[in-house]
């Protein structure tokens, strides 16, 4: 489950900057004259996502996860090979806001999906970040700035994408970025150029560009309705007015070319779970109870009162619920899924593995499924089963931190000690134990043959853990 939100911002950046005040010196990229290269991006991108995690909340639920990067990559899927696996990631923050860092790191804010109405509107938001660094945009801006030390660095990164003006002030404390990071800062043909890209994949992944233009009227309103206070977005890309006359113009000459519009029905689960997942159970129940009342044959209001229930530990309700949402919507894989889910923390093994069985067949790429069936064959002693689900699983997606410990515990089991300490590394690392991780990687490191491309991951997390001056107990 996701955690709480940072309802404030001025906390977050006053953390930000005081994590890179005490950060140690990191190892100087040199961007002056050779160029930020590609691997440089990667280094870069992975750095951003390890200093970010410390101060925001970065969603690890694992259906939202997966929604958010089936549909980042059904967008990247659209522009052909590329550098780099693109990475999408969903920050518990309230405020208008996306970002994309070089290296393929995407983040979007749970204010600005919970503003798009239909799956559309968010992909068209996705779209324009993913041609920001498509087109190497922050990439070039970094080349031309005069800094050279990373932690600065993702400092000014940090000021320019979370926002300008006096928030982004204590982010740059010690990180020597100073003005430097202004020439971060997109340019107006820069923004341009993304919205232009954007329309061009979100056409060829059969959305209808409209729901780009839609999105950005929105958040428009949006400053309107907070006495003109300009969205954190807005004020980052900004110039979106003449930018949408020239997507209108776009819009023209594909006029006879458009798709339907049409929505996905996961976007609204996606929607209604972030909802669930964040907010006060007890009130989305009330509330979903009354729409419920008015609509009791639509499935979503079910399924989001068994949600709610769920978190306030009324099971049997919950099922109930759950059941409610199948009759009016047979057969629904996602309300399956999250009651299989259900089951299978409540301890009914073989009624959710039954469920989750059939699932997987009929889908056997939804993570998620595979995730909680590799947890029942855990659960049953079945060792190469689980461990073969799960190594699947986090092929189909990186992000899925918990994916990490349990590859770690089972291959533990197996005697497979340099990859069981690997994943139990990064499993820490994500979840900011640093001893703990720093721990795991000196451990694997003897066991991983040079050769093995996790040996070198490995030696660079330990050197950089030791730069932070992390201490293992003995």
């Amino acid at each position: 489950m996701m955690i709480a939100f940072l309802h404030r911002r001025r906390w977050l950046a006053w953390l930000m900057s005081a994590f890179l005040l005490f950060l140690p010196p990191a190892p100087a990229f040199a961007f002056i004259g050779q160029g930020l290269t590609i691997e440089k991006e990667r280094q870069l991108g992975e750095e951003f996502l390890l200093e970010l995690q410390q101060v925001a909340d970065i969603c690890s639920d694992p259906f939202l996860t997966s929604y958010i990067n089936r549909l980042g990559q059904k967008l990247v899927a659209q522009m052909g090979p590329q550098p780099f696996q693109y990475r999408f990631f969903i920050v518990a923050d309230p405020s208008l806001n996306a970002f994309a860092v070089p290296g393929g790191y995407i983040f979007v804010h749970t204010g600005m999906i919970q503003l798009a109405e239909r799956e559309g509107e968010l992909a068209g938001v996705l779209a324009h970040e993913i041609s920001h660094i498509y087109a190497r945009h922050m990439a070039k801006q970094v080349e031309k700035s005069k800094i050279t030390n990373v932690a600065s660095l993702v400092g000014a990164l940090a000021a320019v994408l979370i926002g300008g003006g006096a928030l982004a002030e204590p982010l740059l404390v010690g990180t020597m970025a100073g003005s430097a990071s202004a020439m971060l800062k997109y340019s107006r043909d820069m923004e341009r150029e993304a919205d232009s890209l954007g329309f061009k994949w979100l056409l060829k992944a059969g959305y209808d560009p409209h729901e780009m233009i839609a999105i950005y009227h929105k958040m428009n309103r949006q400053r309107w309705f907070e006495g003109g206070k300009i969205p954190v977005y807005l004020s980052t890309h900004p110039d979106t007015d003449s930018r949408v006359v020239e997507l209108g113009h776009q819009l023209a000459q594909h006029r006879d070319h458009l798709p339907t519009k049409k929505n996905s029905p996961e976007f609204d689960y996606f929607r209604l779970k972030i909802q669930a997942s964040l907010g006060s159970p007890a009130q989305l129940l009330r509330r979903l109870s009354q729409d419920a009342a008015r609509e009791p044959d639509n499935p979503l209001y079910h399924y989001g009162r068994a949600l709610s229930l769920c978190r306030l530990e009324r099971s049997q309700e919950a099922v109930a619920a759950f059941q409610q949402a199948l009759r009016l919507s047979p057969g629904n894989p996602l309300i399956q899924r999250d009651l299989a889910i259900h089951l299978f923390e409540q301890g009914r093994y073989q009624q959710a593995r039954e469920m989750l069985e059939t699932l997987a067949q009929t889908n056997p790429r939804d993570e998620v499924v595979l995730f909680y069936l590799g947890r029942l064959y855990m659960e049953q002693k079945k060792t190469d089963q689980a461990l073969a689900l799960m190594e699947k699983v986090h092929n189909l997606n990186p992000t899925f931190i918990e994916v990490y410990h349990t590859l770690g515990t089972l291959y533990g089991e197996k005697g497979k000690m340099g990859l069981a300490h690997y994943y139990l590394g990064f499993h820490s690392l994500k979840a900011k134990a640093y001893p703990i991780a720093l721990f795991h990687f000196r451990k694997a490191l003897p066991f991983l043959p040079s050769y093995d491309y996790r040996h070198e991951e490995v030696r660079n997390q330990i050197a950089r853990l030791e730069k932070m001056r992390v201490r293992v107990s003995n």
